[in-house]
């Protein structure tokens, strides 16, 4: 996957968002990841945002056939899919709970 949007060029935690263009749970979802990863690992994580409008082969590729849906590659691979606005679900996925 390559960096389209990044925040830093190394960190701990690597995430690939996919999205669906400008709908309103792909900039939710965005919105939601951000604020986490400015509170809960400032500093330490690297978000590439991948539009699947513009890039069907990236989410084929990566398997994702829903946006919004969340990789986390770093520090070990999982898939999150919506909006993630349950905080406390997605910090226990991330392992930051």
């Amino acid at each position: 996957m390559s960096a389209k949007s990044s925040e830093m060029p190394a960190a701990d935690y690597l995430f690939c968002l996919f999205v669906a263009g400008d709908e309103s749970n792909s900039r939710l979802a965005e919105q939601n990841l951000r604020v986490i990863c400015l509170e809960y690992l400032p500093d330490r994580h690297c978000i590439e945002v991948v539009d699947v409008l513009e890039d069907f082969e990236a989410a084929l590729e990566a398997r994702v056939m829903v946006a919004p849906a969340l990789i986390m590659s770093s520090p070990r691979r999982i898939t999150l899919y919506g909006t993630l606005a349950d905080k406390a679900k997605v910090l226990a996925a991330l392992g930051l709970a």
